[in-house]
C-alpha cells in the first residue's frame, strides 16, 4: 500500500509512541532470562566440537568514580591493584574452567574489553590479562580487538601500550563537552584532554576510533549540544554512538543524584537528535542502525550497506555470525539457541569460582521456531530498516503495522503471501517501537526505557 503522509510532527509522533521499549540487543531480551538455566547448559554448549571462531567479551568492572547517568555493572573504588590482582586471579580460574569443557582451544576472531573502565588496569595488569587470554584461546592473526577507555585517565604511554598489546579499535566517552553538563553528571574531562587523546590514538594508527555521546543529560540544551557536535567534527572519529539518556532513578539509584527538573524537555531532546543527524550525515558519516554513525570506509558502515549488520549485548556489530562468550561478572554469552549471564554481584561471582564452578547466574534456552523467526524479523528491522514478513504466520502483526503506516513510520507492500516492510526516515526515530510489534511479551507487559 502507498505510504500515507504523516499528519503528526516528529515531536508529536515521539510523544504518541513514547512508551517503555527494549533496545533489542537480543531477542528474547535479558528480562526473559531464568535462574534455572546455568553452568550446565553453558558447559554442554561449549563441549560441542566446532572449528568456528568466537567473539570474546571481557568485563572489567572497576571505576575510579561513578558517572551519575551510568547503568553499567561497576565497582567504584580507589584501591587500584588491591582489587585488580584478586580479580585477575578469578578471571584466570574462570578461563581455566571454560577451557576444561571445550574439546579444543577455540579461535578468537573478535575481542572486546568493556566495563566499568578497562583502563583502570595499569600496563602490567592489562598485559597480564592479555596473556591469560592467549593462554586459553588462539587469537587469530587478524583479530578485531577493541577496548573501552576513560579519556580522563589516559596517557600517551598507555595508548602506545594498548596498541602494542594488539588492540586495533578503541572507544572513549565524551557524552557532552560542556563543563556544566559534565559537572551535573560527575564526569569531567576537559576538551583539551579529549583533543590530546584523539591525537595519541591517531598517532599510533588505531583502525577505528569510536566516541560515545549522550543526548538528554541534565543541563543540556540544543545550543550546548551543538558545541559538542562541533568538537566531534574536529576530532572526526571513525564511529559515533549517540545514545538517548534513559532516566530510571527507581531502577538505578545513582541517577537519583540527577534532578528531573534539570533534564531537557522532549522537544529539545528531539532537536538535539535531529541536529546530530543533519550535521553528521552532511559531514561524511552514514547512519547505522538507530543510534550509530560511521564514516563510509569504516567496517560498520560497510556491513550496514551489505546487509550484514547484527546486534548483540555490545550493540551493533559486524560479527553477528560469531558465537559470543562473555567472562567476568554480569557478562552475557550468546549462542544461536542459548543465552547465559554470569553472576552480577562481584562477591557472588568470586565465590562461585572459589568453589570451582562456572559463575553463571541465569540464562535462557531458545529453540522454538516461532521465537527464532521473531528474532530474525526484529534483527532485520533494527539493522536493515526493512523486513520480509510471512503473512500467514504474522497476520496480526501485519494489521498492527497498518496503524504505524498511517503515521508514516513504515511503508508496507505485499508480494503474494509476503509482506514487505520498509522503515521511513520518520520511523527511524521510533525503530524500537516498530521492532516491538514482533515481540508478544512487550505487547503484554511493557518494559525497557522510553524513547525520549
Amino acid at each position: 500500500m502507498p505510504a500515507i503522509a504523516p499528519a503528526l510532527s516528529p515531536i508529536e509522533l515521539l510523544l504518541k509512541y513514547n512508551k517503555p521499549v527494549p533496545r533489542y540487543t537480543s531477542y528474547p531480551t535479558a528480562a526473559a532470562f531464568e535462574i534455572g538455566i546455568g553452568a550446565g547448559e553453558l558447559s554442554r554448549q561449549l563441549a560441542q566440537p566446532t572449528s568456528a571462531p568466537l567473539s570474546l567479551y571481557v568485563h572489567v568492572p572497576f571505576c575510579r568514580h561513578a558517572c551519575w547517568y551510568c547503568g553499567c555493572n561497576r565497582v567504584t573504588t580507589q584501591l587500584g591493584s588491591k582489587v585488580v590482582e584478586p580479580y585477575l586471579a578469578s578471571l584466570g580460574i574462570e578461563l581455566k574452567l571454560l577451557r576444561a569443557v571445550m574439546p579444543q582451544r577455540r579461535r578468537i576472531a573478535q575481542l572486546h574489553w568493556g566495563g566499568g573502565t578497562p583502563n583502570y588496569l595499569n600496563q602490567q595488569e592489562s598485559a597480564q590479562l592479555w596473556g591469560l587470554l592467549e593462554q586459553h584461546f588462539e587469537l587469530e592473526p587478524n583479530l578485531d580487538a577493541s577496548i573501552e577507555v576513560n579519556p580522563e585517565f589516559l596517557s600517551r604511554d598507555e595508548v602506545l601500550h594498548l596498541r602494542g598489546l594488539g588492540f586495533n579499535r578503541i572507544s572513549f566517552g565524551i557524552q557532552d563537552s560542556n563543563p556544566e553538563v559534565q559537572k551535573a553528571v560527575n564526569r569531567i574531562v576537559p576538551v583539551e584532554q579529549l583533543l590530546r587523546v584523539m591525537g595519541w590514538l591517531r598517532e599510533v594508527d588505531f583502525n577505528s576510533v569510536n566516541v560515545d555521546l549522550i543526548c538528554g543529560l541534565p543541563l543540556q540544551t540544543p545550543e550546548r549540544f551543538r558545541q559538542t557536535l562541533a568538537l566531534v567534527q574536529q576530532l572526526r572519529p571513525d564511529r559515533i554512538s549517540l545514545f538517548s539518556f534513559a532516566y530510571l532513578p527507581e531502577q538505578l539509584p545513582l541517577q537519583r543524584k540527577i534532578a528531573a527538573s534539570d533534564l531537557p524537555n522532549q522537544r529539545d531532546r528531539l532537536m538535539m537528535l535531529e541536529d546530530a543527524q543533519q550535521l553528521l550525515c552532511s559531514s561524511g558519516y552514514e547512519a547505522v542502525g538507530m543510534d550509530h554513525y560511521a564514516l563510509a570506509g569504516d567496517s560498520l558502515a560497510e556491513a550496514a550497506r551489505a546487509g550484514l549488520l547484527h546486534r548483540n549485548f555490545q550493540g551493533y556489530t559486524t560479527g553477528g555470525e560469531l558465537e559470543l562468550l562473555g567472562v567476568g561478572p554480569t557478562a552475557i554469552s550468546q549462542f544461536p539457541h542459548l543465552f547465559t549471564q554470569n553472576e552480577r554481584n562481584l562477591k557472588a561471582y568470586t565465590r562461585a569460582l572459589a568453589e570451582g564452578r562456572l559463575p553463571v547466574e541465569r540464562g535462557l534456552v531458545v529453540k522454538d521456531a516461532e521465537t527464532l523467526d521473531r528474532r530474525e524479523l526484529i534483527r532485520q528491522v533494527m539493522c536493515e530498516f526493512a523486513a520480509t514478513i510471512d503473512l500467514d504466520h504474522f497476520s496480526g502483526e501485519w494489521q498492527e503495522l497498518q496503524e504505524l503506516a498511517k503515521d508514516g513510520l513504515v511503508k508496507l507492500e505485499t508480494s503474494g503471501r509476503l509482506g514487505l516492510l520498509t522503515v521511513t526516515t520518520s520511523g527511524r526515530w521510533l525503530i524500537r517501537t516498530i521492532a516491538a510489534v514482533f515481540d508478544p511479551q512487550q505487547q503484554q507487559r511493557a518494559s525497557g526505557s522510553c524513547l525520549v
